[in-house]
């Protein structure tokens, strides 16, 4: 055999080895694992005081902590570059509510959805309609200005009902909002979780502002990975089943839509629950409404218990 032909076929079994070594394998082997996140979209990420936090915050430390590794967090200036990020080896992973599109299935492998959403919307309340309650009734309003954060569904989306000089791009959903009220556009979409975080913590807006939420679209948060390594993502497959029947996601869930108010310059929520007691007392509460629900089925008969 000639030398530079055995060369070839070691460095042909080297690369094959390395490219089987798994993902998995090497964060664990670096001790850390790369999480790109969503800037400045609450409840999932946010930043307070220097430090990000949010619900795909402490999924993520939840994912590395399993993994026994350190995290280390990145947050590109604008949401079309999470991918091209993701694809030059920038982070490992990433978790930052992005929408499962067959568009962006072509370039990366999406995991087990983690999270449901609807299409939604803020607007003058100066502006909205009679009776309305969901997106498409923008639709109705005359010379509509529409604020989108740009790279996202969000914007695809819109672009596909309104004029193109109707729309206006920010760089975060936050920017967004933020010109509804300041009367630099008429409304803004976002996903559904945004627009109800907003308009709780943002209650002396409310005047001016209205909120669109009822259902319009069903669409699909999952972590996002690099195609080519079906253990990975067979792995956090296995992890978003586990936090979405073992309680975690309905914990954080009501951590940061039901319990966490945000304001401008400080967090304020109620007595921190684990995972344990929050099941505990959803299962108090289940059981309280069905013996309610039971009570008022005897009432309704007219039973007597004299």
């Amino acid at each position: 055999m000639k030398p530079y032909a055995f060369i070839l076929i070691i460095v042909m079994l080297v690369v094959s080895v390395s490219s089987h070594a798994g993902e998995i394998r090497r964060i664990r082997e670096r001790g850390v694992i790369t999480v790109s996140l969503n800037r400045d979209y609450p409840p999932f990420s946010m930043e307070k005081a220097g430090k990000v936090f949010g619900l795909d915050v402490d999924l993520a430390h939840l994912l590395a902590d399993i993994l026994n590794v350190k995290v280390r967090f990145i947050r590109p200036d604008t949401y079309d570059q999470q991918i091209p990020t993701l694809l030059a080896g920038e982070s490992d992973i990433i978790m930052a509510a992005m929408t499962r599109t067959v568009e962006r299935g072509l370039k990366v492998n999406f995991s087990t959805p983690y999270f449901e959403v609807s299409q939604a919307a803020l607007v003058r309340r100066d502006r909205v309609p009679a009776g309305a309650d969901a997106y498409f009734d923008l639709m109705a309003i005359d010379g509509l200005r529409l604020g989108v954060k740009t790279g996202t569904t969000h914007e695809a989306f819109a672009r596909q009902l309104f004029p193109t000089d109707a729309i206006k791009g920010y760089p975060t959903t936050t920017a967004a909002a933020t010109a509804v009220v300041e009367g630099e556009v008429d409304a803004m979409v976002a996903d559904s979780p945004f627009v109800q975080v907003w308009r709780k913590n943002h209650v002396q807006h409310y005047q001016k502002v209205s909120a669109l939420l009822a259902p319009v679209t069903r669409e699909f948060y999952a972590f996002a990975i690099r195609q080519g390594d079906p253990d990975f993502l067979n792995w956090l497959n296995l992890f978003v089943d586990q936090i979405r029947t073992d309680g975690t996601l309905d914990l954080l869930t009501y951590e940061y839509f039901e319990q966490t108010v945000c304001t401008g310059d400080k967090m304020d929520s109620g007595e921190k629950l684990n995972r344990a007691q929050f099941l505990r007392n959803r299962f108090i509460a289940e059981k309280q409404a069905m013996i309610e629900q039971r009570r008022s089925t005897f009432q309704g008969r007219g039973d007597s218990y004299e």
